[in-house]
């Protein structure tokens, strides 16, 4: 089998929760699906996270340090009761803290070195502000919290989305600024390709707006144009898919701007993750060739 052409700048991964949405509810079938994902032999990178069940960590940790995968952990959003990274109440963004911290230590059993974060909930435009301040304390107390890992976060929008406080690359990139002010240097950003239509930006727009922060990518998709679709808004179609923003054409013009920026093309080969549900009609390995299919014409424009 010939050598992908993208192996000697990219490592590639995939996103196990999103290949397999039960997964967000079920640690029976988080167990039994991680497998099948660490067995793929076409990736490098791992996106996932350990469910809060002991059973699922004891089985899941080994596998993955036997899979050889660099796993990418994923903390899920933190907008439940009594959880807001950016609440004005000190004491919730506290135990917000300590909620991600527990999935830190999680990445950290798995052998991550990096972990995705990302905002609360939009407190809308009034309060943006003061809000923003109060989690530039919070991602600046889980940096000095677990200074092993390196923390990334995703901005995400402010629409039809996930409408989250950090709605803009830029806004993103001003927050690791400032934590890294602070002396941090255990921040970065996450740039998501099916985020970005949601965002109102370009992928030029995006990538340059991250500066030199951006530490992993998710390829992906989103619907806009149908309120009706199933997948409307942050739910991760796959490319090609009925009422989508992306396929091969966006593909190319995305992976051009993560060249031109010096992300991709450089000496070291970042992480690139595939973050997409399965095709309709389509089981999950299906659709993972399929994706590497779309991948491997896009790679063969640049």
């Amino acid at each position: 089998m010939n050598e992908e052409p993208w192996k000697k700048y990219i490592k590639l991964g995939l996103n196990h929760h999103l290949l397999f949405p039960v997964t967000f509810e079920s640690a029976a079938e988080h167990r039994r699906t991680i497998r099948e994902v660490l067995a793929y032999p076409e990736f490098e990178v791992i996106d996932m996270f350990i469910p809060d069940s002991d059973e699922a960590a004891e089985e899941e940790i080994p596998l993955v340090h036997a899979s050889g995968k660099e796993p990418v952990y994923n903390c899920p959003l933190m907008n439940g009761p009594r959880l807001n990274p950016n609440s004005p109440d000190r004491a919730i963004r506290m135990e917000t803290v300590e909620a991600v911290i527990k999935h830190l230590r999680r990445g950290l059993d798995i052998g991550a070195r990096k972990a995705v974060i990302a905002s609360g909930s939009n407190p809308g435009e009034a309060l943006i502000a003061e809000q923003t301040a109060y989690f530039v304390e919070y991602v600046a107390a889980l940096c000095a919290r677990v200074p092993e890992i390196e923390l990334l976060i995703e901005p995400f929008d402010r629409s039809i989305g996930k409408n989250l406080l950090i709605g803009s690359t830029r806004e993103a990139a001003e927050v690791v600024r400032q934590v890294r002010a602070q002396g941090y240097g255990n921040i970065g950003l996450l740039i998501d390709m099916g985020h970005i239509p949601l965002m109102n930006e370009t992928f030029t727009q995006a990538v340059k707006d991250s500066q030199s922060y951006i530490r992993h990518v998710h390829l992906g998709s989103c619907v806009m144009s149908n309120p009706a679709n199933p997948l409307y808004g942050d739910m991760h179609p796959p490319w090609g898919y009925e009422d989508g923003e992306h396929d091969v054409v966006e593909l190319v013009e995305f992976l051009k701007a993560l060249f031109a920026s010096g992300y991709l093309g450089g000496e070291d080969r970042p992480s690139v993750t595939f973050e997409m549900r399965p095709y309709p009609g389509k089981n999950e390995r299906e659709s993972v060739d399929i994706f590497l299919a779309k991948l491997r014409e896009a790679w063969r424009t640049l």
